[in-house]
């Protein structure tokens, strides 16, 4: 076994052999081993001093060991039989090491108290058997043992504090960088991580360990962490670090005062303190009880001027409403150059706590900070349940991963990036967003807030501006109000048969997804009348924050009296569609702006009045139809995932093992086909690659699988080409089929044909005229009529599609881009529209476009059998497909098929023939005419073609 499955494999067997002799808490276990591996370490030493101490040297020390004393070392102990080990160890060696303390070994100092608490010869000879097992793969496994120890203690010491997960232990000290001309203190330095990390830092610079080990100091009043921490720090060859016992918040910071250029620390979390316990130098700073405060008086008074502090703080000294609270922050912020705040994930500390937490970087009497820099730490690169595990490789991990992050690694792991922005605060930083992951406030900005320092808080301040200025506030169209009837007004035992609805009262606990039947509603006791009753159109909700259940007042409530606890909207005028405001009431965003009160959040109806409601363009009845669609939606996906769930229930049921196994698999594929439409959707360009008419689905794929900028450039100016002219091509056959050619935009195209070829603004002016004449007689179009109604601001479309024969015509007429950077630009600005356009005609994937091949009369049915080829999706070998029909259809020609309209004949404006040059069947439009033929083009490839019979068809059209 290599040393990296031994390690954890002994930890195992440690632990299961303490419990197995009743010791089941972690922290004395790893205490107890603590005195082995410091014996084990004495050993060490002893057999250095012997190397050293020859008769041309002068030892540096004296022996740890007299000569006396031989017989209670490690290396004598590990060769007694377990009786004869235990007697020893109790009686002898235990009661030396408590007594004597050595120069250089930290770990000396805080044993005079330590117990020896090892209950039988077997659990002590088996602990010792072990450890020598492991530590005889050298002093690298025994640092590697004592880390994964320390990893398994759960608990925290007397001080309250918490173990530092390794990867945020690090980010600390890239935060403060300590150096080798530092000196590091942790106040609270526990178990030693931070001070372990500042050592390993620091030693990256300095290879003198006696020298870095000199500049670390630590404190705690929980000995036993000192014992922990000083072992941890020897093992790493630190063993010279100054740990002592000490109780900050009733010393203060006595003779360490301003003696540290770096503080990092994780001070408790919590906790309240007793005037008469507190140093009266932390209470000249600020007067306050709470624990989470003073350590951070603490630490500035130990701090040098121009010292560096990270320092975990809980989220609520952020926010706290209290003056010490809020005087610490102004300190932080306007005398001590507050720099970051860090805001680390809720489950960081987990399992020990899932308290809310930030990191603080701050610098002792640097002045008033500029601005403050945030991060939203949202994943660290592991889960933040109870076990904390990796949620991507090794090579993927921490700070400075060894490969690279992409977009999807970066949701599970945001060290890396943080780090990239934390060396730009002082430039780009300053001009993000205010909704990005990072962003910096103004000391102006904070102090106008009490000195708020949650990144949240300037986030709903920046929604609230930002609503401001694209919405109208709720007020200014609605008034609000609360509920008047309190719980004690109802009455207790109401008459049954009372009808009279009008004192029906609907209270905050009836109010749910579904209003119950007014006849089942509580009754008022007395006859006093209400300040205000429900109406019809009145929008209702709860004050309670989490289940507001914003509801439209149906009309049997007309009348209803509302109870206490229920805020009431009613419209005075309708800016925006009821159902709208409902919407956005029940989002996220607006629960932002909602102001809340009390301990269990609530909100006030006066102050709702302050709210903004973004606009939304449109006229409202569009509004409502999309709005309902949205519901139809969400209904169905609901729907879908009942019956998933049915289908699982439904495997186990009764049955033979066959039926069980039938019941799987379609279940199975129940579900693999909803996955798959819901991923077509996830990709909307795959979806209109496999539902659109051929010739707009090539060059979609052809844009999708573009290698080069240039390649995506060309692509999406085939796209845009091929959606209007494959709209245009409709929009002529409609013409002819309801002998329309006579609109002057159509007359416009036959000439333009006539004369020598056809814009692409030629074939846009007949889509708009032919759904422009469809909608003034009623008629669908298709499907046309709905896709280019326009929309309010001018906007749907038609706006699209216009803007993008602008930007096509720029490139073909050879003003297009010629650099990287305005290939990007160009792009940048067709994409979307390219995108947008694609969306608006998703009417096409509801119809088909057919080339027939054979037409069957049915005489039983009394219907024609059609056969042909259906050319929609990308691929070039389409589908034959077979439908009944009561319109005789020609042979070899194409058809619009849709579900309610008579099938569309297409030619001679768009047809199907093998190309003469690529030898494979391809789309061909009429481009224009000589005297005596027609010149089409593909609309795939661009490849032309002559046809004699397309010159007369549009011929005779051209003179009917």
């Amino acid at each position: 076994m290599t040393n990296d499955g031994l390690v954890p494999t002994i930890i195992t067997r440690l632990f299961d052999a303490f419990w197995s002799a009743g010791i089941s808490n972690p922290l004395e276990i790893v205490d107890q081993i603590s005195h082995l591996l410091y014996l084990r370490e004495l050993d060490r030493v002893q057999e250095h001093w012997e190397q050293r101490a020859v008769p041309s040297e002068t030892p540096d020390r004296e022996p740890i060991f007299a000569q006396d004393e031989q017989h209670l070392r490690w290396s004598h102990l590990i060769h007694l039989t377990p009786p004869h080990m235990y007697a020893l160890m109790a009686e002898d060696v235990f009661p030396r090491l408590r007594s004597h303390a050595f120069k250089g070994l930290a770990y000396s100092q805080h044993v005079k108290d330590a117990r020896f608490t090892i209950p039988t010869p077997s659990l002590l000879a088996k602990a010792v058997d072990l450890l020598e097992e492991t530590l005889s793969a050298g002093d690298t496994a025994a640092s590697d043992l004592y880390e994964l120890l320390l990893a398994k203690v759960a608990t925290a010491g007397a001080s309250g504090t918490f173990r530092v997960p390794l990867h945020l232990t690090a980010l600390m000290m890239a935060l403060a960088e300590p150096g080798a001309d530092d000196r590091v203190c942790d106040p609270t330095c526990g178990m030693g991580g931070l001070l372990t990390a500042a050592a390993q830092f620091v030693h990256r610079s300095s290879t003198d360990t006696a020298q870095v080990s000199g500049r670390l100091h630590g404190f705690d009043f929980d000995t036993t962490m000192l014992r922990l921490s000083s072992m941890r720090l020897a093992l790493q060859g630190f063993e010279g670090a100054d740990l002592r016992y000490r109780d900050n918040l009733l010393e203060g910071a006595g003779a360490d005062g301003e003696r540290y250029s770096v503080v990092l620390a994780n001070p408790p979390l919590a906790g309240s303190v007793d005037y008469e316990a507190i140093a009266p130098e932390l209470l000249e700073l600020v007067r306050t009880k709470r624990s989470e405060i003073l350590h951070l008086t603490v630490i500035l008074r130990l701090m040098k001027p121009g010292g560096r502090a990270v320092v975990i703080v809980p989220a609520g000294l952020l926010f706290g409403s209290t003056a010490a609270h809020i005087e610490l922050r102004r300190m932080l912020v306007d005398e001590h150059g507050l720099e970051a705040v860090v805001k680390l994930p809720s489950g960081a500390f987990k399992p020990y706590a899932g308290v809310s937490t930030a990191i603080l970087f701050f610098v002792k009497d640097a002045g008033q900070a500029d601005s403050v820099w945030f991060y939203d730490l949202k994943a660290d690169g592991w889960s933040l349940d109870d076990r904390r595990v990796p949620l991507l490789t090794e090579d993927k991990l921490g700070l400075a991963p060894d490969s690279v992050l992409d977009a999807a690694d970066h949701t599970r792991n945001n060290l890396p990036d943080l780090m990239r922005r934390w060396r730009l605060r002082q430039s780009s930083e300053r001009r993000r967003d205010r909704s990005e992951q990072s962003f910096c406030v103004t000391r102006t900005e904070i102090a106008a807030e009490d000195y708020n320092l949650t990144l949240e808080h300037f986030r709903q301040i920046h929604e609230m501006q930002r609503a401001a200025q694209e919405g109208i506030r709720l007020g200014d169209f609605a008034q609000i109000f609360s509920g008047s009837v309190r719980s004690s007004d109802l009455d207790k035992k109401p008459d049954v048969t009372d009808t009279d609805g009008r004192r029906r009262v609907l209270t905050p606990t009836l109010l749910t997804d579904v209003l119950p039947d007014v006849a089942g509603l509580p009754v008022r006791a007395d006859e006093r009348e209400p300040p205000r009753r429900l109406r019809q159109g009145d929008i209702i909700g709860r004050d309670l924050v989490g289940t507001r259940h914003w509801t439209l007042v149906p009309s049997q409530y007309d009348g209803v009296q509302p109870g206490q606890g229920l805020i009431i909207i009613r419209l005075t005028q309708e800016d925006f569609p009821l159902e709208y405001v409902i919407a956005y009431l029940s989002s996220p965003l607006a629960e932002q702006q909602l102001p809340k009160y009390g301990t269990i959040p609530r909100i006030k109806a006066r102050e709702m009045a302050d709210i903004w409601i973004p606009k939304c363009d449109g006229d409202p009845s569009e509004i409502r139809a999309s709005l309902a669609m949205l519901e139809e939606g969400e209904r169905e996906a609901a729907h879908i995932q009942d019956e998933l769930r049915r289908a699982r229930i439904q495997i186990f049921e009764s049955g033979s093992g066959s039926a069980r196994r039938g019941r799987l698999d379609d279940a199975a594929a129940i579900s693999s086909l909803t996955a798959q439409n819901l991923r077509r959707h996830n990709e909307p360009y795959k979806l209109f690659q496999e539902s659109y008419p051929y010739a707009i689905a090539r060059a979609v794929r052809k844009f999708r699988h573009s290698l080069s900028l240039a390649e995506k450039h060309e692509a999406a100016i085939q796209c845009a080409e091929s959606l209007i002219l494959s709209l245009g091509i409709m929009a002529l056959a409609l013409a002819a089929d309801r002998g329309r050619q006579d609109l002057p935009a159509i007359a416009q195209w036959s000439q333009s044909v006539e004369r020598g070829g056809v814009s692409l603004g030629h074939w846009m002016g007949a889509v708009k005229a032919v759904a422009e004449d469809a909608r003034q007689h009623g008629e669908p179009a298709a499907g046309l009529v709905e896709a280019t109604a326009r929309k309010k601001g001018g906007k749907g479309l038609v706006a699209d599609l216009d803007q993008l024969v602008t930007l096509r015509n720029k490139v073909r007429h050879g003003a297009g881009p010629r650099t990287r950077a305005e290939l990007e630009k160009s792009l940048g600005r067709i994409e979307p529209l390219m995108l947008s356009s694609l969306a608006g005609c998703a009417f096409l994937a509801r119809t088909r476009w057919v080339h027939t091949d054979r037409l069957q009369w049915l005489p039983s049915a009394g219907k024609f059998r059609v056969s042909g080829l259906a050319l929609m999706g990308d691929h070039p070998d389409f589908a034959t497909v077979t439908f009944d029909t009561a319109h005789p259809l020609a042979d070899d020609r194409l058809y619009l098929i849709t579900t309610h309209d008579a099938p569309l004949l297409l030619s001679p404006f768009c047809l199907l023939r093998d190309c003469p040059t690529c030898l494979a069947p391809e789309l061909y439009y009429p481009d224009r005419m000589t005297s005596s033929t027609a010149l089409l083009k593909s609309l795939d490839r661009g490849h032309e073609l002559d046809s004699d019979s397309v010159f007369k068809a549009l011929r005779e059209l051209g003179t009917s």
